[in-house]
This record gives structure tokens, sequence and C-alpha cells, in this order.
């Protein structure tokens, strides 16, 4: 192995590619800001991705040679995937060249078999496996105030290899836009820099380098097996398409650019379609779009809107593929009424929300298992369920409640009733009669459970039946607030929906128990 702190070739040896690789280098980071030089904070940390093939072995010696002009402090780290008999020679490897070119290095093994049953498929379990280890490192060594970078050795091959992957399985503009030189990931809870500086490097120039410096690496035999689509590419497909045009990887090269100019485009017009379709922010855990105006778009624009939106919940995972966005939006346009959850891909799921006159019919996209739309109304969540299960009412006071939400208690006499509290304008308030129920608390539904409403004359009717009534999506019902007498086990009030007959202010009734729902920031809405 060369000594690092060689900045030119050996007497006699070619210059060319080195001032090429070097060239290219100087020039990524002029136009794409790769690193941020000159940092007054000190030197910018950066993990780089070694393999131990030749791509990271050279840019791990090229980054070395520039450290010191560019302020960089340099990390090595390799994930061993365990996936080959000899992989934990390749990973001393990189250890030893870390120590022999002055680097700290971070290793970590995966078990053996731990990406085989993946249901993503191995290569892309493996990728998203080395990102996220890259990610955890890059965030530990990286001072709060400074974005994590992390580069690695893609070159202009592999983006031709890229483009022609995607166009073979199938892709949109984003997949057909290959690779960038700077990509932003969201790995752990952080935003980390994703950079790569020989994305305009062709891999003969690479190896060119390497053997000028009279570099070693590791050579992975499966990266000549043609039972990989990536293999057929490179090893049958790129050589013919070169007879036919000698600069194809250029040509595809920009040919990725315009691309991905466009998509960039086109995805800043769907982002803001997005948003004026949108019934509430957009977060991590659901997307609510109006899906009367959507199932209005131009079906460009609805695959669009949904990649989008699909992007919001997914920012550390692959693009949903071609088949669910149109397997989706053919259900859409079938589908106009209320229903779900249902499953779309991974632990993503949909739900539509029926309409009423004040509220469109709604889309969620969400995550599996969560709730679809964030209520308006109170909601005793998970958490709640499983730690406080049934809270008491106090005689007069304040029970509280996730989101904000708190029921509020207080004990009248009849007098004290407003003249219009038959009407009901507010379903988020009850008067019920203290003499009639018994130990009230607030818990939630339990199967099988039956309530007798107001105006039944005393009949009953499954609290499912309720819901479906009310037409209430089925992943809220479960922290759906009840009050009920614990003593008989009596449901008195299905909190905005209906209070118990039993329970009814009547001729007989002396004192009243006033329950009123109330949050400091939201107006609880009628239930849809």
């Amino acid at each position: 192995m060369t000594d690092h702190h060689r900045l030119r070739p050996p007497v006699g040896a070619p210059a060319t590619a080195i001032d090429e690789l070097l060239a290219a280098m100087h020039a990524a980071q002029s136009q794409h800001n790769l690193f941020p030089l000159g940092a007054a904070t000190g030197p910018t940390p950066v993990v780089i991705g070694v393999s131990g093939g030749v791509d990271s072995i050279v840019l791990l010696h090229t980054l070395v040679q520039l450290a010191g002009d560019w302020r960089l402090a340099l990390h090595v780290a390799h994930l061993d995937h365990a996936l080959r008999p000899d992989s934990a020679a390749d990973a001393a490897f990189v250890a030893r060249c870390a120590a022999d070119w002055g680097v700290a290095f971070y290793g970590e093994r995966l078990a053996p078999g731990a990406l085989l049953d993946s249901p993503d498929g191995l290569e892309a379990a493996a990728r998203l496996a080395r990102y996220a280890f890259l990610a955890k490192v890059a965030i530990n060594v990286t001072p709060p105030g400074k974005v994590p970078i992390i580069a690695v050795a893609h070159h202009a091959d592999d983006q031709a290899e890229t483009l022609l992957l995607h166009l073979v399985r199938g892709a949109g503009l984003q997949g057909l836009g290959a690779m960038r030189y700077v990509t932003e990931l969201e790995q752990h809870g952080h935003t980390v820099r994703l950079v790569r500086p020989l994305l305009g490097v062709r891999r003969a120039t690479i190896l060119a380098y390497a053997a000028t410096q009279g570099l070693t690496w590791c050579e992975d035999p499966t990266n000549t097996a043609t039972r990989f689509l990536r293999n057929q590419l490179r090893h049958e497909i790129l050589p013919r398409l070169a007879q036919i045009n000698p600069n194809i990887v250029a040509t595809l090269g920009r040919t990725a650019d315009v691309l991905a100019a466009d998509y960039a485009r086109l995805a800043h017009s769907d982002d803001q379609t997005l948003q004026r379709l949108s019934l509430a922010e957009p977060t991590s855990e659901r997307v609510v779009l109006d899906l009367d105006r959507f199932l209005g778009l131009a079906e460009g624009v609805q695959r669009g809107v949904l990649r989008r939106a699909l992007a919001r919940l997914t920012p550390q995972g692959p693009e949903l593929g071609f088949g669910h966005i149109e397997t989706l939006l053919a259900r859409l346009r079938q589908h106009a009424h209320a229903g779900g959850p249902y499953p779309l891909a991974g632990d993503l799921a949909w739900t539509v929300a029926g309409s009423t006159p004040a509220t469109p019919l709604r889309l969620s996209l969400h995550r599996a298992g969560r709730l679809p739309f964030a209520p308006a109304h109170p909601h005793l969540d998970d958490a709640w369920r499983a730690v406080v299960g049934a809270a008491p009412l106090p005689q007069e006071g304040i029970v509280d409640t996730p989101g904000g939400w708190q029921l509020h208690v207080r004990r009248l006499s009849l007098d004290d009733l407003p003249p219009d509290w038959r009407r009901r304008s507010d379903p988020w308030v009850a008067y019920l009669d203290v003499d009639q129920v018994g130990e009230p608390v607030l818990t939630s539904p339990h199967p099988g459970q039956h309530v007798g409403p107001l105006g039944m004359g005393g009949h009953r009717k499954s609290l499912g039946d309720l819901f479906t009534d009310a037409k209430i999506p089925t992943a809220l019902r479960g922290g759906w607030p009840l009050i009920l007498d614990r003593a008989s086990d009596t449901i008195l009030w299905v909190c905005g929906l209906a209070v118990a007959h039993t329970a009814r202010i009547a001729e007989s009734t002396s004192q009243l128990l006033r329950l009123q729902w109330r949050h400091p920031a939201v107006k609880p809405c009628a239930p849809t």
C-alpha cells in the first residue's frame, strides 16, 4: 500500500489519472458544495463508507489527501453484512487501511442471515442496513449544530447502470434521475447529508488512479456473477451500447441529470397541489387529503401527489413502486365511500372517511395501526388505555386525557339546567341524573358492549351498531371515550353520541351531573 502522504505518483508514473480524478473532486466540491469548507467551528466530520473495493479505497485515499486543505475530520465506517464466508477478511482489510492512513475506524457485523428474510429483497435490505449504520456513525461523531455527512463512492458508471436498472424494472422520473451528488436522508431522527464526490468520474479513471498510486483492494466475487441484473447491465448490456455510442456512460449521465431536474420541477408543483388538498398539516404519521378534489385532478397529477404524500410517510425507505401507486389509484376511483383501513405496502395503510355537508370525503394515507385522522374530539390512545384503563370521575373537577383534552365534571341542582338543554346543541356536553350514575368512570369500549340510548324507550343496541350508524371510522372506535357505571357495568354516556336512557333527566331528578369535554385550543367537532 502506498504512503498516504505522497501527493504525487512515483517518478516516471503517469499523472493523468491522478490529475483527472482530483480535478473532478474539486469540480464536484465547487459545483455541489459537498462539504462546508473553512468552517470556523473546526474541521467538518465526514464518515466515509468503505467496503474495501477499489472505488471506496480510492475515495478514502483522495479524501485523505484533501482533508488538510478542506478541513475535514475523516472517519471510516464498514458494515459487514455477513453474506459471504470471507466478509470478515474484508472488514479486517478496511480496518488496516484506516489505521495505515491515520483515520478512525468504525465497524459492525450483522448476524448471519439477518437480511435473508427481508420483504424488501436482499439487495434493498443490505442497502438500507448500510445507510442506517453509516448514519448512526455520522450522527455519533458530529457535534451538535452540525449536519452529519456521509461520503460514498458511487461513480459515473454506477450512475449509468442505475438509470438502466430503473428503466428495465420500471420507474418514474425520480427513479430515472438515478443518483445525485448530494442527497438528504432522514435517519434516526436526524437529517443526514449523503455526498457522492466521484459521481462524475469514470471507473476506468478510478482503476488507473489506484494502479498509479499502487493501491490494493478487495475483490467481491459476486460483482462478476451475471445472475444479478446489475452485473448483466455492467458486463453485457453497457458494452454493447458502447458499440453503438462510445460515450454511452456520459450520455446516460446527462440524461439522468435532465430527468432529475424535471423531477424536481414537477415535485415542487406536486408539493404545492398536495398542500392545497391537505386537510391537515402532513406529518410522518398521516397525510389527509380532500378526496373529492383529488379525484378531479388529471391522472398524472394524481400519481405525483400520491408519491409526494407517501414520501412524507417513508422518508427513510425506498419510493413505493409503480404497481402500488396504480393499485391505490384504481381502488380510490372505485371507492367513493367510507371504509378502511386497508393495507397499502409495508407498514402503510389507507382509509376513507364518509362525507357530511360540513366535511368533504377524506383520504388518509397513514401508518398501519395508527389513527388515520387526528381526532377533532377526545380520544383515549393506546398508552392511556394500557396505563389508566378507567379513571374514576371526581365529585367535581377535571379529568386530563391525551392530546390536551379535559373532561370537566360539575354537580348542579335542577334549577341550574340551562333552558335550552334539551336541544343538545353541543354533543360533547351531557346532563345525567346523579342518582342513576352509580360509580362513574371514564373508560373506552370493550367487545360485546351494549347501550340503551335516550329516545329508544330503554331498548338496547350494540355499541358497534351505534358507531356504524354514526359513521365512526373503525380506527377511532377503540379509543372512543365512554362514561360507565363501574358498579353495574352499564354505559351512561357514549361521549359525543348518546346518553343512556337510564341516566336521563327525569321528573324525579333532583341533582345533575354535568359533563363537558374541553380543549384549550380546539372546539370539538360533531362526530362524522
